[in-house]
């Protein structure tokens, strides 16, 4: 049942609005809620045709994340907002009592979606638009990317980093949300604005994968191929959407913040190396340990095609590719991320990538490579 001492530690927040409520971070944060027993207070803005199926979309989420059936049963119609970022209900007088917003709605695709640009920056930047003249509104916590400093950035990198128009970005994704962000700033000066910027969100500490596989699907290639594009001491940021789910929460609910952007993030204590990683899958696995890993090109993964199927199950080779490209690029840059910021709030540093794997691991092995990389390629 939700814990009252929990509870009590809400009382700073009148109405929390919550976006992305059936998607994986969003999802995370609706389960603690209600967990929490503060659902009375929140808003989720869902997209459905009426307010019973925007419910039925939400509790099938909160059951990926293990809530009881008793605790989903105390949502009601009346924290649903029927919508999404382009087409938001601005007229629903529910809203003139928010008081924070996290907003977790984006396209997080590494593919040519063709809403990417659209929704990520025209819907989100019109979204806050309306939600500065909210007359409550204390907080607008925008979770954006720590990729939006682009590939050319220092590691560890700065949570004030900007790299500004000379951003180098491998995707779309990660573009746009460092646009929108510095749109925001610049054309809505009355925002209250927080940047929330994860690095890499893996999993759950103690549902593994259950929740959702995005990009664990990548460290099964590696053990898969006994080879990846990275160095085995390479290192990685990771946390767990559980962390993240909290963390943002936090930065929601605290009455004065130190600072506008934050990174949640393992930073330079919590990140792992990969050889580290592949170690912990293997043992989970009960398969043999990467004493044999290497450190290949893309011209020595492209040999593999004729093994993919073998490898990865049923797949397209090019579009493998192209994962293994993007993926593999971006953890080869050894890339860790500052979290100074979010610890002098009093946040807790997440747990390491390897003290959970063995749950991703076992939870990810019912499917193929193939079929959970579609998750990250929407």
């Amino acid at each position: 049942m939700p814990d009252p001492d929990k509870a009590r530690a809400f009382e700073a927040m009148d109405r929390l609005l919550v976006t992305g409520a059936t998607g994986f971070l969003g999802g995370a944060i609706a389960a603690q809620l209600l967990q929490e027993g503060r659902i009375e207070e929140t808003l989720l803005l869902v997209r459905a045709a009426t307010p019973a199926e925007g419910l039925q979309r939400i509790a099938e989420r909160l059951r990926l994340f293990g809530v009881a059936e008793d605790i989903i049963a105390t949502l009601s119609e009346r924290n649903v907002l029927l919508g999404d970022l382009a087409n938001f209900p601005a007229a629903d007088p529910r809203l003139q009592q928010v008081t924070a917003v996290i907003n977790c709605a984006a396209v997080a695709s590494f593919g040519d979606h063709p809403r990417i640009w659209s929704t990520n920056v025209d819907h989100t930047l019109a979204f806050a638009r309306q939600a500065s003249v909210w007359p409550g509104l204390r907080r607008f916590l925008h979770v954006g990317t720590a990729m939006s400093c682009g590939m050319q950035a220092p590691s560890p990198v700065p949570e004030d980093y900007d790299a500004g128009d000379k951003a180098e970005h491998v995707v779309s994704y990660t573009e746009s949300k460092a646009a929108v962000e510095a749109r925001m700033r610049s054309e809505l000066p009355d925002l209250p604005l927080v940047v929330a910027r994860p690095s890499i969100v893996v999993g759950h500490t103690r549902l593994g994968c259950k929740p959702s596989p995005s990009i664990f699907w990548v460290f099964r290639m590696g053990l898969a191929m006994r080879m990846f594009l990275c160095a085995p001491e390479d290192r990685i940021d990771v946390i767990p959407v559980d962390y993240c789910a909290s963390a943002l929460l936090a930065l929601a609910r605290k009455p004065v913040l130190k600072y506008d952007r934050y990174h949640i993030a393992a930073g330079e204590a919590g990140s792992c190396n990969f050889r580290e990683i592949e170690s912990g899958i293997a043992e989970a696995l009960g398969v043999p340990p990467m004493d044999d890993y290497r450190q290949v090109g893309m011209e020595e993964i492209s040999a593999l095609q004729p093994r993919f199927q073998e490898l990865f199950g049923r797949c397209i080779p090019w579009m493998m590719l192209r994962a293994i490209e993007l993926y593999g690029g971006f953890a080869s840059l050894d890339m860790i991320f500052a979290n100074s910021h979010l610890l002098a709030e009093g946040i807790a540093p997440p747990p390491r990538f390897t003290d959970y794997i063995a749950n991703c691991a076992l939870t990810a092995a019912g499917g193929t490579i193939a079929e959970q990389m579609m998750v990250d390629f929407k």
